[in-house]
């Protein structure tokens, strides 16, 4: 099964940073980042020394509802293109410890479904074993520690 990997909404995240204002109404604070190493939920790969970066709440769902949580994610101040057009998860976020939390078609979370993926194992093929299930639409990868937002996985 092919998937697709997406971060943050790049015309929703252009919004934000345009308005100065994210989806918890706080305003938008950029600061240099000095050491690197950030999880960045735009391009999903980690901050490098000296990007300008943000620590923004934000809404991963387009609709409202229970389950359309808000959250702090850290994300480029400026433009960065967004996510691999291919569409993969880069091989710092691969290797990451995460929770997958698949959704159903009704927007719900599947709980009897939501894994835990160890470091040492794969993301990519966690995900493909949850979206091979018909019952499941998307999955969200979430911070193991904090439960941040950290990524949407789709049947490509």
């Amino acid at each position: 099964m092919s998937v697709t990997f997406t971060g943050a909404d790049t015309d929703e995240l252009a919004r934000v940073l345009a308005s100065g204002s994210d989806h918890g109404g706080n305003q938008v604070e950029p600061f240099v980042d000095e050491d690197g190493g950030w999880p960045l939920r735009c391009c999903l790969a980690d901050s490098q020394p000296g990007d300008r970066i943000a620590i923004v709440a934000w809404a991963p769902m387009p609709w409202s509802g229970p389950y359309a949580e808000v959250g702090p994610v850290v994300v480029h101040a400026d433009a960065c293109g967004g996510a691999s057009p291919a569409g993969r998860l880069p091989d710092e976020m691969e290797s990451r410890e995460m929770v997958l939390r698949p959704y159903g078609h009704d927007r719900r979370i599947a709980y009897h479904l939501v894994r835990h993926v160890p470091a040492d194992q794969s993301l990519s093929d966690g995900v493909a074993e949850l979206l091979d299930l018909d019952a499941v639409d998307f999955v969200h990868g979430r911070n193991v520690t904090g439960g941040c937002y950290a990524f949407t996985a789709t049947r490509a």
